[in-house]
């Protein structure tokens, strides 16, 4: 987890150097409900701590992170169509997550597609 913590910070660093936008918009998806959320919900407490730290220092290159969580249940597709909401609705800079290989499976092209930087934490 700290591998995938690290990825994102660097990434984030680099949105938020490269656009140096109001605040960086960063999409967290993970089980939040059914037998899988037993790892979800502690993924999703981490994050919240970490941000919540990193905003309490200034954010990131004094760039706010503003965190938008999905409820990775329900299947490759509903997470392929929660996808293109997080970057066409939700404006989404980044997005990290996905612990289902299928779920990274389907939504890879799609990442591609928009051109939006994903960071799976699953290991297909």
């Amino acid at each position: 987890m700290r591998t995938i913590w690290g990825i994102a910070l660097v990434a984030l660093v680099s949105v938020a150097l490269a656009q140096r936008p109001a605040e960086i918009r960063l999409g967290i998806v993970t089980f939040l409900s059914g037998p899988a959320s037993v790892f979800g919900i502690p993924a999703k407490n981490a994050a919240d701590l970490l941000i919540d730290q990193w905003n309490r220092a200034g954010g990131v290159s004094g760039v706010r992170i503003r965190p938008i969580v999905v409820d990775e249940a329900g299947g490759a597709e509903r997470q392929v169509a929660e996808f293109r909401r997080l970057v066409l609705d939700e404006k989404v800079d980044l997005v990290i997550g996905y612990i289902s290989s299928a779920d990274c499976l389907a939504v890879a092209p799609v990442a591609e597609e928009l051109r939006v930087p994903t960071i799976p934490s699953c290991a297909t």
